[in-house]
């Protein structure tokens, strides 16, 4: 009884205690679902239509146009500015799927496998013109080398082997290939209903073959705005206000952009750098100069870190750079170049001539590999190799036997001049090219292979040189980097505000530049590579006014100072950010207005002529379906065409108010052209015209309608 006295006692207290715990516990489900949200939301990079992109998600699509173009282009790295068109390519044909997708569920329209697996037969869709899936004797796309791709792919995965790296990528890219072929065939669909909506008639037709057809040739007299002095003209901010609210709509903006202020510090070498390297190219030289034989200068451009890397084959011109090619014919053998700088690639170079002659461009030639138990085994089978060719058997015969095909190939220079080659490839190339056609000869390389070549053919002999030749970058020392640091750095330090920086900027050497309009999607500031930082610090930490850290950028070679100057939203710009455009506008209505007021009496070209800076001209094959350029003004002027499609030969039409000045002319012939008129050809025409300038209007529709967000600067 004492202990459920206590408990009643303790009641309050107790519904507390459980009130808690319970919420606790719910709160727990809570916190966690919404940290789970936070966690979803932090790996969006975009939204479209209302659907978010995940970062995965996109990091595949990247993946997958990456792998398409290492195949097509058969390459396994990009640069920076590569890798960005990559993604920005990624992003832009996801939004234009999503965009096309939504519309044709809406509508119905549906892609099947089947009709994927037709265009995957015959190969119809540029997807499938890669080299992977080209027959190397027709130079076509063949299904058939699919179909047997897919086979093996599907024998190796069933057996539980191991699948090389270069079948899963191929694996990788057909599947995406087949998705990108179902995007393409639902967006021609789309295109060809929305085709079958535009159409024509007899009357617009005729219309629009007149316009194109009947021309006229104008004496014109042009009195170019230009003509009039500013001070001639007053502006106000009224009038800036009125034309501000006349051509509002073009000043709509649909991405929010950001304006900024920045000092680039571009560091390069200081004098005793460029000493430094002057001192090193000499002492280059001089080993070269000194070199014995090939191989001992090959050693030299080794050790001197060459940009172009020496192997012992005689290449082309075109292997080398402007600077040295340029001189090679009028060098001896033997000689070597003086240390030298080329300030338009910012190199020091210097090279020498080992050797000068004439051979084939091209080499058509097979071999057979020579495989046996030991040297012993193989060099008795290369003998009877050589013994059975000279004795006139058929080298696929011979391969055959040894279980190889014996397929002859084509070796271009091109091929291997620009690459690096180890002592063996040069050996190989070397040996190619030293043969005769129809020739055949044993090779043993220095990794112990043993080959039988044959060179078939020979084909466009041309001159090539052996060069030695040392290329290296003009760079700047750590010490010429530390000293730019530390005095941008220290310059930072005492200028901590916006007002300051510009106030102190010049004096010490440093320019401060504006950069209106910063997008988001921008891989980075000023067109430097590596500032990704900076930006992400502009969108999303930084206010109006700030300065930023000092950014290391560039190839490490860019010292950065960004300051935020402004915001501009979505919607419409502002008239006070648009003043000096708008003011300049102005200014060129209120001169053409006083030049129309001073020509308003004119009635003839002859009136016209006496004009004041006037510049009197004859115009040419005027017509009403293009605008017409006037030299005198720098201009098109479409209402000169207009203009002109009404007024009769010989009459006589203006003052007209044109963009960029006043005219005046003349009609003084009217004629047509050969061109006949084809009814039912030009309504196709126009159909067509119309759908595409319908298409382009539609597809930006449908974007500002799917309220694009684009994050990716967040992440890439």
């Amino acid at each position: 009884m004492a202990a459920l006295q206590k408990i009643r006692s303790k009641g309050v207290l107790l519904v507390t205690v459980i009130a808690v715990a319970l919420f606790l516990f719910v709160a727990g489900d809570l916190f966690r679902g919404l940290e789970s949200l936070f966690q979803q939301s932090s790996q969006q990079i975009g939204e479209v239509g209302g659907k978010s992109v995940s970062i995965q998600d996109y990091q595949k699509m990247t993946d997958d146009l990456q792998t398409y173009y290492e195949i097509v282009q058969q390459k396994s790295s990009f640069s920076e500015e590569e890798m960005n068109r990559i993604k920005d390519e990624a992003w832009q044909t996801y939004i234009q799927q999503q965009l096309i997708q939504e519309q044709c569920e809406e509508l119905g329209l549906a892609v099947s496998d089947e009709e994927i697996s037709d265009v995957v037969k015959s190969g119809y869709s540029q997807m499938l013109q890669v080299p992977v899936f080209i027959n190397q004797q027709t130079g076509r796309y063949d299904y058939s080398i699919v179909n047997k791709f897919l086979t093996e792919y599907k024998k190796l995965k069933d057996a539980g082997t191991q699948v090389p790296d270069e079948y899963e990528k191929i694996y990788k890219y057909y599947l995406f290939a087949q998705r990108q072929i179902r995007d393409q065939l639902l967006a021609q669909k789309y295109q060809v209903l929305l085709s079958q909506s535009f159409l024509s008639n007899p009357v617009e037709a005729k219309l629009t073959f007149d316009s194109r057809a009947d021309e006229s040739d104008l004496l014109l007299a042009a009195i170019p705005a230009s003509s009039v002095k500013d001070d001639d003209v007053q502006v106000t901010d009224e009038e800036i206000k009125a034309k501000y609210n006349e051509d509002k709509e073009q000043y709509k903006q649909f991405v929010e952009t950001r304006d900024i202020k920045v000092i680039d510090v571009q560091v390069v070498a200081s004098d005793a750098d460029k000493k430094a390297a002057e001192a090193e190219m000499k002492d280059a030289a001089d080993k070269l100069a000194a070199a014995t034989n090939n191989t001992i200068a090959g050693n030299v451009v080794r050790q001197a870190t060459s940009l172009i890397p020496y192997s012992d084959v005689y290449k082309t011109k075109d292997a080398f750079p402007s600077m040295i090619s340029e001189n090679l014919d009028s060098t001896a053998v033997g000689s070597v170049k003086a240390a030298s700088f080329d300030p338009m690639t910012n190199t020091y170079y210097t090279y020498k001539l080992l050797g000068k002659t004439t051979m084939a461009d091209s080499v058509l030639f097979r071999q057979i590999g020579v495989i046996g138990k030991d040297e012993a085994d193989i060099a008795k089978k290369a003998d009877s190799i050589m013994t059975a060719l000279k004795g006139g058997a058929q080298f696929k015969d011979i391969a055959k036997k040894y279980n190889q095909t014996g397929d002859s190939t084509w070796l271009a220079t091109s091929q291997f001049q620009n690459a690096t080659l180890d002592a063996d490839n040069a050996l190989f190339i070397n040996t190619i090219y030293g043969m005769s056609a129809n020739e055949s000869k044993l090779l043993k390389l220095e990794n112990g292979a043993t080959v039988v070549l044959q060179v078939m053919k020979t084909a466009n002999p041309v001159t090539k040189y052996n060069v030695a030749s040392i290329v290296k970058e003009l760079k700047f020392s750590d010490e010429t980097y530390s000293q730019e640091y530390n005095k941008f750095s220290s310059f930072i330090a005492s200028n901590t505000t916006l007002e300051q920086v510009e106030a102190n900027a010049a004096k010490n050497g440093y320019t401060v530049r504006p950069i209106d309009d910063v997008t988001a999607t921008a891989h980075g500031i000023a067109n430097i590579r590596a500032t990704r930082d900076a930006l992400k610090w502009v969108f999303d930490e930084a206010k109006v006014g700030d300065l930023s850290q000092l950014y290391e950028c560039g190839s490490n070679d860019h010292l950065l100072l960004v300051a935020l100057t402004g915001i501009n939203p979505e919607g419409y710009r502002s008239a006070d950010k648009l003043k000096d455009e708008l003011t300049e506008e102005v200014k060129a209505d209120k001169k053409i207005q006083k030049i129309l007021d001073s020509a308003k009496n004119v009635k003839s070209i002859a009136d016209a002529q006496k004009m004041k800076d006037v510049v009197v001209d004859t115009v040419k094959h005027v017509s009403f379906s293009a605008p017409t350029f006037i030299a005198a003004t720098g201009a098109s002027e479409p209402i000169i065409s207009a203009v002109a499609a009404k007024t009769a030969k010989g009459a006589f039409a203006g003052p007209v108010k044109g963009k960029k000045g006043v005219y005046m002319f003349q009609v003084i012939d009217k004629t047509k052209t050969s061109e006949k008129f084809d009814a039912k050809s030009e309504q196709a025409s126009l159909a067509m015209t119309n759908f595409r300038n319908a298409s382009s209007a539609i597809i930006n529709t449908l974007y500002l309608k799917a309220n694009v967000k684009d994050k990716r600067y967040k992440f890439f």
